[in-house]
C-alpha cells in the first residue's frame, strides 16, 4: 500500500512527518516499509495494515521526559531527564579530568578497578535540546498521557488518517496540540511579517495545526533528528531520506548519534562524510542490509537538513536554514568502490575508530580567519558536488598548507592517489590527469614546494622554494591560456637549470654515484600546452595546482628523497 506525505512547508518538518508516519506503518504491520523522495511529496511503500481490530495498542513512539513538575509519572518509555543530566554530568567531569592527564589517570584508574562512569540514554541529547527550547511549551507530553490512556481511540484515529479520511474530526477528548518552532521551523522569524522582527513559538495558529502530523513529527524526531549545542545555542541536523527502509534510515541514524561530534562548519561537513561513512558501512556491498549496489550515497540518503537555533536570552529563534547533501562522487559498484570511498572521507576528517589517524582538514582551525574560507569552500563542494569548487578548495588548502610547512606546524596534505580517484572516476578527466606530461610537471610543482621547504626545514641539501607559485599561477590563469602557458614555460626552464645544477653538484661530490635529477622534457611540455589549449587554463591549471601541493606515491617520494639525500 502507498501513502503520501506532501511537502507543505520544504523544511525538516516534512521529512520528520514522513519518518514518524514510516514509523507508525512499521509498528502496525511489524514489516518494513520504503520511504522515497518523490520531489514535491514523500511516498510510503509498505505491507497492507490488517483491519484496525486486530492491531496492538499503538505506542507513543517517543519517549515521555520525566520532570518532578510533571507530577505523576506515566508508564511507557519515560525518561528521568534529572537522572540522565546528572549521568551526562559525571561522565563530561570525568572525561575532562582524564583528559587533563592522558592516559596516566586512566591506567592508574584501571589498576584501582574504577571505569568511566555511565553514558546517559541516547535519546538525552534531544532531551537537553527540547528542555532549553520548551519555555512552557508540553504538547508531546500531553499528547503522550493521552495515547497511552486512550488506546482504542488512537487506533482509530490512526485508521482513520491511514485510510485516507482526513475530514473526519479528531478525538473529543485529545488535548490541544499547539505548535513549536523546533518541529515546525519555518515558524521562526517573520512567519507572518515581511521584514523579520520578532518570533513566537505560537506563530502558527492553532487551526493550522494538524494533531496527527504532529504527532509523526514528535515521532520522527526521535529517529532522524540530531542537534548539537554550541554555547547556549543549537544546530539541528535531520537525516533526508531519498529511496530508503524506514528502519534502515533509523539504524543509521543511531550509528551517528552515537559519534562525538562538534564545530562550527568542521561538525557541518564531518557530519556528512561521516553520514555517508556510515551509511556505506551498512550497505549491501559490505554485507549488510542497506541496497547501495550501483547507486550513489545521495540516492540512498539526500543529506542533511540544518537548523541554526540561536539563544535570545528569554528564548531561542532560528536564525538560518540550510541544507547540505551528502557527496555523490561516483558510483559504488563492489567494495572496492566502498573502501575507495571511505578512504577518501579517512584521508579528509580521519578515522573514528581509530586514534591517531587524523585527517587533513584537522589543520584547519574555525578560530583563524584565513582557515575559515578554506573550510566553507569545502563545504560548498560537498553541497555541490562541482569540480571547480573542489579545485577552489585545493587552491586554498595549498596556501594554508605552505604556511603551516613555514611555521614547521602539522599539516597532512591530500594524496595524488585519491586525487585520481575524485577527479579521475568522479569528474572523469582521465585525459588529462593521467596526461605523461601533465603528471611531470605536477611532479616539478611539489619537488619546488612542498618537498624543497620540507627539506630545507630538516637542513638536507634542497632546490630554492618557489614561494608563491600557487597565488602567481592563479592570477596568470585569470589572464587566459597566453598568459599560463608562459608561466608554466618560465617555471619548467627554472626548475630545470636547478636539477642540471643539482646533477652537477652531485658528479662534483665524492659520493662516487651520479644522481639524475628530475627534469621536464621538452615533448612533456609540449602535451601540458596542447592541455592548456584543449580544456582551458582554468581546468588545467588548477588541476596542477592541485596535484603539485599533494603528497606522491611512495615511490616518487623514494626517488625524491634519493635525490636530496
Amino acid at each position: 500500500m502507498r501513502y503520501v506525505v506532501p511537502k507543505r512547508t520544504l523544511t525538516y518538518a516534512d521529512t520528520l512527518e514522513a519518518v514518524g508516519l514510516g514509523s507508525l506503518l512499521e509498528e502496525i504491520t511489524g514489516s518494513e516499509v520504503r520511504l522515497m523522495d518523490r520531489g514535491d511529496r514523500y511516498v510510503l511503500e509498505g505491507k497492507q495494515p490488517d483491519p484496525s481490530p486486530d492491531w496492538p495498542s499503538i505506542t507513543p513512539g517517543y519517549p515521555f521526559i520525566y520532570l518532578k513538575a510533571d507530577g505523576e509519572m506515566p508508564a511507557g518509555q519515560v525518561m528521568d531527564y534529572e537522572r540522565e543530566r546528572e549521568k551526562a554530568n559525571q561522565l563530561k567531569e570525568f572525561r575532562q579530568a582524564t583528559g587533563k592527564k592522558q592516559l596516566k589517570l586512566v591506567q592508574a584508574l584501571a589498576e584501582q578497578g574504577l571505569s568511566e562512569p555511565p553514558s546517559p540514554l541516547p535519546e538525552y541529547r534531544m532531551a537537553s535540546f527540547l528542555a532549553s527550547m520548551r519555555k512552557g511549551w508540553s504538547s508531546d507530553k500531553q499528547l503522550f498521557r493521552w495515547i497511552k490512556a486512550n488506546p482504542e481511540p488512537v487506533n482509530t484515529w490512526a485508521a482513520n488518517r491511514l485510510g485516507g479520511d482526513e475530514a473526519i474530526e479528531t478525538p473529543q477528548s485529545l488535548p490541544d496540540i499547539s505548535n513549536s518552532q523546533v518541529f515546525n521551523p519555518i515558524s521562526g522569524k517573520g512567519v507572518h511579517r515581511p521584514k523579520p522582527d520578532s518570533t513566537t513559538a505560537g506563530s502558527i495558529s492553532s487551526e493550522a495545526i494538524d494533531p496527527f502530523a504532529e504527532w509523526m513529527k514528535f515521532r520522527g524526531a526521535y529517529k532522524s533528528m540530531l542537534p548539537y549545542r554550541s554555547g547556549g545555542n543549537f544546530k539541528v541536523f535531520v537525516l533526508e531520506p531519498s529511496d530508503i527502509v524506514v528502519s534502515h534510515l533509523v539504524g543509521v541514524f543511531k550509528a551517528l548519534r552515537e559519534l562525538n561530534l562538534w564545530g562550527g562548519i568542521q561538525l557541518d561537513i564531518e557530519a556528512a562524510l561521516r553520514l555517508t561513512e556510515i551509511l556505506i558501512h551498512h550497505s549491501d556491498v559490505m554485507g549488510n542490509q542497506i541496497p547501495l549496489r550501483n547507486r550513489r550515497p545521495r540516492d540512498v540518503v539526500r543529506g542533511l537538513h540544518q537548523a541554526y537555533f540561536q539563544s535570545l536570552g528569554t528564548a531561542a529563534a532560528l536564525m538560518n536554514y540550510s541544507f547540505a547533501a551528502l557527496p555523490s562522487w561516483f558510483e559504488i559498484r563492489n567494495r572496492d568502490d566502498a573502501n575507495a570511498f571511505i578512504g577518501i572521507i579517512h584521508e579528509h576528517i580521519g578515522d573514528k575508530r581509530r586514534d591517531g589517524v587524523t585527517g587533513c582538514l584537522r589543520s584547519l582551525n574555525e578560530d583563524h580567519s584565513g582557515d575559515v574560507p578554506v573550510l566553507q569552500q569545502y563545504r560548498k563542494w560537498l553541497t555541490t558536488g562541482e569540480a571547480v569548487d573542489f579545485l577552489d578548495f585545493c587552491y586554498g588548502f595549498a596556501l594554508h598548507q605552505m604556511e603551516r610547512l613555514g611555521r614547521d606546524e602539522w599539516v597532512k596534505a591530500m594524496s595524488t592517489d585519491n586525487l585520481n580517484i575524485i577527479f579521475g572516476r568522479g569528474y572523469q578527466m582521465q585525459d588529462i590527469i593521467e596526461n605523461q606530461g601533465f603528471q611531470s610537471v605536477a611532479r616539478a610543482v611539489r619537488n619546488a614546494t612542498v618537498y624543497a621547504l620540507s627539506f630545507q626545514k630538516q637542513s638536507r641539501r634542497s632546490r630554492e622554494v618557489q614561494f608563491g607559485l600557487a597565488q602567481k599561477w592563479k592570477q596568470k590563469i585569470r589572464g587566459g591560456k597566453e598568459e599560463l602557458v608562459a608561466a608554466i614555460c618560465d617555471f619548467v626552464h627554472q626548475y630545470n637549470w636547478e636539477s642540471e645544477k643539482l646533477d652537477a653538484s652531485a658528479d662534483g661530490s665524492n659520493s662516487g654515484s651520479r644522481r639524475i635529477h628530475h627534469k621536464v622534457k621538452t615533448q612533456e611540455l609540449d602535451e601540458v600546452i596542447r592541455l592548456v589549449n584543449d580544456k582551458g587554463a582554468e581546468l588545467v591549471g588548477m588541476l596542477l595546482l592541485a596535484y603539485g601541493y599533494a603528497r606522491a606515491p611512495r615511490t616518487e617520494q623514494a626517488e625524491t628523497e634519493s635525490e636530496t639525500s
